[in-house]
């Protein structure tokens, strides 16, 4: 296997890496909110699966979604915006079959992938910095949206996506990955990697990522508390982490009362952060309603939240101006529930948990923390149709990382 930290550094500059660093960071860049370049390589990506014999899983997609669309249309969902939503969510699933398909191939290279994003990660949040100065091209990589009307602007690093919580959240199997890289290896050759997205995790202030970033990592630890303490590199490094956050809590609440970023946590817990609010009970409630005007059972159907609930989320937040054409539920799951109904959100939950058993990923620590992530995130944040979730389910489900299965770690020698 490939060390995905010792590589050899002309594959920074091989075609491979450009199309995965192109992949990472500029598949969104130049581009309408909600389309992506893999989008357009949709017709590639179905005759790579065609030619592979791998077609047996969208031949169930569409038995599935076919008869659901034409009980949608025929129940009043608005068709032309129906048809369209479908082709970008086929599109999307469509790119989940062929990632599996390459990450099975190519599975001997994934840690070599991660390390090579990794350090353009580096290189472009060092040049997001240098043109934080420069007007004109600042707002390429730093997001200045206003989080709460009583908090001044604090800019957070996006990079070249739509903003902070979605770069943020596409760094996580990369932290993980080191990580537990660093966990349960002997040296110190993974610590600049896990500064280097240390770094850019921080400058994004994600506090939904970064919270069910840390929380999926202490709940793992905490499951295994006996066979993971007794490492010492864990054992301390939950030790320094317990101490460092505690410091830094007790010197921002005396010392920083009135800083921006602290006035935001101390909303997010007194439950007055509109951003956090919105992407989680707010979410559920404005889907809940959608439904009462459509279908409990299966939902409004593909594209139908903008459609049918415009007016509701509208009214809801009393939106005006601009504003008004942004309506979208920032949630995954509550977002599943509006467009699918109740039977779409517990098929979603049975699926993800049938598959957890089915391919055993408490066995693998990496797969174990990438799957309590998204998990939990999927209830806090994300929209249907982000394939950079659904990679990270593949990932969680795939065994690709068998250096982190709980048999060769725990190893009686």
């Amino acid at each position: 296997m490939i060390n995905p930290w010792q590589a050899r550094t002309e594959d920074l500059l091989s075609p491979g890496t450009m199309v995965v660093v192109g992949f990472f960071f500029l598949n969104t860049f130049l581009l309408p909110h909600g389309l992506l370049y893999t989008t357009l390589l949709t017709p590639i990506f179905i005759i790579s699966l065609l030619w592979s014999g791998k077609w047996k899983g969208l031949l169930w997609y569409f038995l599935i979604s076919i008869p659901l669309a034409y009980y949608h249309i025929k129940h009043g969902a608005a068709t032309a915006i129906y048809l369209k939503s479908y082709l970008l969510f086929t599109s999307v699933v469509i790119f989940s079959l062929w990632a599996i398909v390459f990450l099975q191939i190519h599975q001997s290279r994934v840690g070599l992938y991660l390390k090579q994003i990794t350090l353009y990660n580096f290189f472009f949040t060092l040049v997001a910095l240098v043109l934080f100065i420069v007007p004109v091209l600042r707002n390429q990589f730093w997001s200045f949206e206003q989080i709460h009307p009583a908090i001044p602007v604090i800019p957070r690093l996006k990079m070249l996506v739509y903003e902070p919580s979605f770069y943020a959240f596409q760094l996580v199997p990369l932290f993980l990955f080191y990580f537990l890289s660093h966990a349960f290896s002997r040296g110190y050759q993974y610590v600049p990697a896990i500064l280097m997205l240390s770094f850019s995790l921080l400058l994004s202030l994600s506090f939904g990522v970064l919270g069910g970033l840390s929380l999926s990592i202490l709940l793992i630890v905490f499951l295994h508390l006996f066979r993971l303490l007794r490492r010492k590199k864990i054992f301390f490094a939950t030790l320094y982490l317990t101490l460092f956050a505690g410091i830094v809590a007790v010197v921002a609440l005396k010392y920083m009362a009135y800083n921006p970023i602290v006035d935001r946590i101390d909303k997010i817990l007194a439950g007055h952060d509109s951003s956090t609010n919105g992407r989680t009970w707010e979410a559920f409630l404005l889907a809940w309603r959608i439904l009462g005007e459509t279908d409990y059972l299966l939902g409004a159907g593909l594209g139908q939240i903008k459609e049918i609930g415009n007016d509701i989320i509208v009214k809801y937040y009393n939106y005006e101006g601009a504003w008004a054409n942004t309506v979208r539920i920032p949630n995954t799951m509550a977002e599943t529930l509006a467009t699918f109904g109740l039977l779409g959100a517990v098929g979603r939950i049975i699926t993800e948990i049938g598959l957890f058993f089915y391919t055993r990923v408490y066995e693998n620590y990496y797969r174990l923390m990438l799957f309590t992530f998204v998990f939990i995130f999927q209830f806090t944040g994300s929209y249907l149709t982000n394939i950079y979730e659904y990679l990270m389910w593949i990932m969680a489900f795939l065994p690709l990382f068998p250096q982190f299965d709980k048999q060769n770690i725990h190893v009686v020698r």
